[in-house]
């Protein structure tokens, strides 16, 4: 366990490392959405969404999605249509102008990380996107079970 709790050590660290590094690079780039919007997007590349199904998706409350879509009609990248399941609901679908802007902006990151990979082998990028996608994973699984304690909350009251 020694070992794998080094490891975890060094990847706690480089995973806040990366985050502030993504963040800082993300302030530069002067991207044309900002990247909630730019994710609510790629969500709705498949397909009408309830504000609802968005929010869990996203991990976001539905107060948040629900402004991001507002400000999202405004800008022209998403509309609105009822919803033909469900008279009182409506759902969220991305505009013409909504789709080429994500699939611009798609294009851009995938080449700078393309960039920043360059150097890797074709096998470490593969290993390297199915680990982060695992790990994605594993987020949104821990986020669909909030009222479970989490290990220090389970070593508090062992004590």
């Amino acid at each position: 366990m020694a070992a794998t709790m080094d490891a975890v050590a060094r990847l706690e660290q480089e995973m806040a490392v990366l985050a502030r590094l993504l963040e800082a690079l993300s302030r530069r780039r002067m991207y044309p959405l900002e990247r909630s919007h730019y994710l609510l997007l790629l969500r709705l590349a498949e397909g009408p969404r309830r504000i609802g199904e968005l929010s869990t998706l996203l991990a976001l409350d539905t107060t948040t999605v629900t402004r991001q879509v507002a400000a999202m009609e405004a800008k022209g990248l998403v509309s609105r249509r009822p919803d033909p399941e469900d008279g009182r609901s409506a759902l969220v679908v991305r505009t013409e102008a909504g789709a080429d802007c994500v699939e611009a902006m798609r294009k851009t990151r995938q080449l700078r990380i393309a960039r920043l990979l360059g150097g890797w082998e074709a096998g470490e990028v593969a290993r390297f996107a199915a680990s982060v996608e695992r790990f994605n994973a594993a987020l949104y699984d821990r986020l669909a079970r909030p009222d479970e304690p989490l290990p220090e909350q389970i070593e508090e009251q062992a004590d």
